[in-house]
C-alpha cells in the first residue's frame, strides 16, 4: 500500500471587487437576512451568540451605518431569524424558529410555547425596537422559514393591511398545528404552507397547506410563492387546468433516486388563501431550486433559481437560450445507494405570465463551468441578480480569473432581460437591493456591507498559496504567495537568473512597508515571496503598487508562525486513476499532492512506492525554521516512510 496525501481542489478567497461600505459589524453574529424601508434605513436580522446557545437579533440601521437600535430575542435555548420585512412605517416582522420556552411571547399570542419542541415565531417590532406582538406559530411543528435547501429567504411579506403572510415548510411530524379549517390534521414531515396573520398576530387569516417557499404578493393582495418538491412532501403540488407545465419530467425518479432531486413550481393564490388561482411546474428533467420570486404591475411572476437540467424550458426571447455548463457531472445519492450524476449547475430566471398557462421570458444565466442564483431583484430600470460564479465566463465577468473562483457575484440585466451589464465578485451574499441608494446589501457573517455595482473592479482578485491553490486568509514569514487579477499589459517578467528583483513590470508588492520578492509578473498573476522578517500575532498590511495602472490595492492579513500546505500536482490526472480501488483525483475532481518515490517517479495508485521505501512531499509555508530541510525559500522536503 502506497503512503499519498489526498487534497480537494478548494478555490479562492472572497475579497471585494469593487468599493464596499461595511454599514454595520455584529460582533458573535450572522446576518441572515436584511431589508430597507422608503426612508433608506437598513433592517438586519439573524442570529447572536454562537450556533449552540444563540439567539434571535433585529437590528435597525441609519442609510449610513448607524445603529439605530438592536435588539435580541432572548430565551434560554436556541433560536434564529432567518426572515425580514418591513412595512411602509418602519415597523419590522421577523420571522424564525426556536427551541426557547421562555421565548418573548406577548398576551393574547396565537400559540406559546411547548416545552422541548422547536417553534416557528412571528415577532412584529415598532420603529424603535419595541416588540408590538410576538407569537409562535406551527403548533409543535418545527417550521423552517422559506425552502429546507435555502431557508428565509422572500419566506416573510406584509401587505398593506398590516397582515403578514408566511411561507416554509414544517419539518416534523408531531401535534396539529394552527391552521384552519379546523379541526386540521396533523402537520406532516415536510409539509410546505402558506399562512397570514392578523395585523395583532393573534389570529389566522387564511393558510394552505402543499404550497410553500418563497413569497410575493401583487397589487390586488393575490400571494405568489416559488416551491420546489421532492419525494418528502406530503402534499403532493397538482397543477391547475391549462397549467404551462402538468408535470415535472422526474429522470431523478426514474433511476431510482428520487430524492436527488427537487422540482420547482409557481403558484398563484388568492388574497385570502382560499383558492388556487393557478399552479405550474417551471422544471427539466433533473429539476432544480428556486431562491426569489417577484411581481410586476401586470401580474407576471419573475422567479430566480438553480437547476441542472440541461433541458430547462427557455424562450427565444432568452439572453442565454441553451445551457452552457459542461463542467463534469457531479454523483448525487440518497441513503449511498440510488445515485444519480447531475449535470452541472446553472442560474435560470423565469417570467411566467398571470394566468400560469406559459413564459414570457426564461433564460439560463451561466457560463461554462457551475454557476448558480441565490437572490435577484426586479427594478423599474435592471434586473439584479445574485450568487455564485464558478465560470470565468460568467456573463458580464470579464477579465476575472478562473482561478479565483468559485466567489460570490452580482449582474445586472436589462429590465427585459436582453442585455447585460458588468458583472462583479461581491465580498459576501446579497440579501437585498437597497433602490434609495442604488447599492446591493450583502452579508459575509456578522458584517452588513453595501456595495456600487457600477463601480470598477479593483487590480487584486485574491491572494493564494502558491502550493496548494487554497485560499490564504493568514500569511506566514517566508511564504510563496501569489495574486490573481489585472495588474498590467505588458509581458510576463522574471528575475534575472541568480537575482533578487522587487520590482518586474513597474510592479512591487509591500508587505508593512517591505518590499517583497517578486518570482513572476504578468497581467493577471504576480508570484512573490514573504519576507521571512514578519512577525507573527500582527497584522500586515499588503499593498500592490504598479506603474501601470490607476488602481493601487491593498490587503490587510494577520500573520502566523507558519501556514503549512503540500505543493500539488497540476499535471492533467491520468484517466486510468479512476480504475484505483481508492478514493482518486479522477473522482474528487481534486488535484493530488505532489509526492516522489524514492527512485524520483511521481508517486500514484498506478505507481505506488515500495513498503519501506520513502516518499517526499514538497511543502511550503513553514515560516522561520531551523531544520537542515528549510532552505531560503521557506521550502521544506517531508519524508514518509511506505506502508
Amino acid at each position: 500500500m502506497k503512503t499519498i496525501l489526498l487534497f480537494a481542489f478548494v478555490l479562492l478567497p472572497v475579497h471585494a471587487a469593487q468599493p464596499v461600505t461595511t454599514l454595520a459589524n455584529f460582533p458573535g453574529g450572522v446576518v441572515y437576512a436584511v431589508q430597507t424601508d422608503p426612508a433608506g434605513n437598513i433592517y438586519a436580522a439573524g442570529l447572536q451568540g454562537g450556533y449552540s446557545k444563540g439567539n434571535p437579533f433585529v437590528a435597525k440601521l441609519s442609510p449610513a451605518g448607524q445603529v439605530l437600535y438592536s435588539t435580541t430575542l432572548s430565551g434560554n435555548g436556541f433560536g434564529v431569524a432567518w426572515a425580514i420585512a418591513v412595512d411602509s412605517t418602519g415597523s419590522a416582522y421577523v420571522f424564525g424558529n426556536t427551541n426557547s420556552p421562555d421565548f418573548p411571547v406577548t398576551p393574547g399570542a396565537l400559540q406559546v410555547a411547548m416545552e422541548g419542541q422547536s417553534q416557528g415565531f412571528v415577532t412584529k417590532l415598532d420603529p424603535g425596537g419595541r416588540i408590538v406582538y410576538s407569537t409562535f406559530v406551527g403548533g409543535a411543528a418545527n417550521l423552517i422559514p422559506g425552502l429546507a435547501s435555502a431557508p428565509g429567504l422572500d419566506s416573510i411579506l406584509v401587505d398593506s393591511a398590516g397582515d403578514a403572510i408566511i411561507t416554509g415548510t414544517a419539518g416534523t411530524n408531531t401535534n396539529p398545528g394552527p391552521f384552519p379549517p379546523a379541526p386540521w390534521p396533523a402537520v406532516s414531515s415536510a409539509e410546505s404552507f402558506v399562512l397570514k396573520l392578523d395585523p395583532s398576530g393573534a389570529k389566522i387569516l387564511g393558510a394552505i397547506r402543499g404550497i410553500g417557499g418563497m413569497v410575493a404578493a401583487d397589487n390586488q393582495g393575490n400571494i405568489y410563492v416559488a416551491g420546489e418538491e421532492n419525494g418528502f412532501e406530503a402534499t403532493p403540488l397538482i397543477a391547475t387546468p391549462g397549467a404551462f407545465e402538468a408535470e415535472p419530467q422526474n429522470v431523478c425518479s426514474s433511476l431510482g433516486a428520487f430524492f436527488s432531486c427537487s422540482y420547482p413550481y409557481v403558484a398563484k393564490l388568492n388574497s385570502s388563501l382560499s383558492q388556487v388561482l393557478y399552479a405550474t411546474w417551471v422544471s427539466g428533467e433533473y429539476g432544480g431550486t428556486p431562491a426569489a420570486i417577484s411581481v410586476d404591475a401586470q401580474g407576471d411572476a419573475f422567479v430566480a433559481g438553480t437547476t441542472n437540467s440541461p433541458d430547462y424550458p427557455t424562450t427565444a426571447n432568452a439572453f442565454e437560450p441553451r445551457c452552457l455548463a459542461s463542467a463534469p457531472r457531479v454523483p448525487s445519492c440518497f441513503f449511498i445507494r440510488n445515485c444519480v450524476d447531475l449535470p452541472p449547475a446553472s442560474g435560470y430566471l423565469s417570467e411566467v405570465n398571470p394566468t400560469g398557462t406559459g413564459l414570457i421570458y426564461s433564460s439560463y444565466f451561466s457560463g461554462t463551468h457551475v454557476d448558480s442564483l441565490n437572490f435577484a431583484a426586479l427594478t423599474p430600470g435592471a434586473i439584479y441578480l445574485g450568487g455564485t460564479a464558478g465560470s470565468a465566463d460568467l456573463p458580464g465577468l470579464t477579465g476575472y480569473p478562473q482561478q479565483c473562483l468559485p466567489q460570490a457575484f452580482e449582474s445586472r440585466l436589462s429590465a427585459d432581460g436582453t442585455e447585460i451589464g458588468a458583472s462583479h465578485i461581491t465580498p459576501g451574499k446579497i440579501l437585498a437591493f437597497d433602490a434609495l441608494a442604488g447599492t446591493l446589501l450583502t452579508s459575509s457573517g456578522s458584517d452588513v456591507t453595501a456595495i456600487d455595482p457600477n463601480a470598477q473592479p479593483a487590480p487584486i482578485a485574491c491572494i493564494v498559496d502558491a502550493a496548494d491553490l487554497k485560499p490564504v486568509t493568514s500569511i506566514a514569514p517566508g511564504e510563496l504567495l501569489t495574486l490573481f487579477g489585472n495588474f498590467s499589459s505588458g509581458n510576463a517578467v522574471t528575475p534575472i537568473p541568480g537575482k533578487v528583483s522587487t520590482s518586474l513590470n513597474g510592479i512591487s508588492v509591500n508587505i508593512d512597508g517591505a518590499p517583497s520578492s517578486l518570482l513572476y509578473a504578468g497581467g493577471n498573476q504576480i508570484n512573490f515571496q514573504a519576507s521571512f522578517g514578519l512577525v507573527a500575532g500582527v497584522k500586515a498590511d499588503l499593498t500592490l503598487a504598479s506603474s501601470q495602472t490607476n488602481l493601487p490595492d491593498s490587503r490587510t492579513l494577520p500573520v502566523v508562525a507558519s501556514n503549512p500546505a503540500a505543493f500539488l500536482n497540476t499535471s492533467p490526472p491520468s484517466p486510468a486513476l479512476a480504475n484505483c480501488n481508492m478514493l482518486s483525483a479522477a473522482t474528487l475532481g481534486g488535484l493530488l499532492s505532489l509526492a516522489m518515490n524514492q527512485d524520483g517517479s511521481v508517486n500514484t495508485c498506478l505507481n505506488p512506492a515500495p513498503a519501506g521505501s520513502t516518499v517526499s512531499l514538497f511543502l511550503n509555508g513553514l515560516g522561520v525554521a531551523s531544520a537542515p530541510s528549510i532552505t531560503s525559500t521557506s521550502l521544506a522536503v517531508a519524508s514518509v516512510s511506505a506502508l
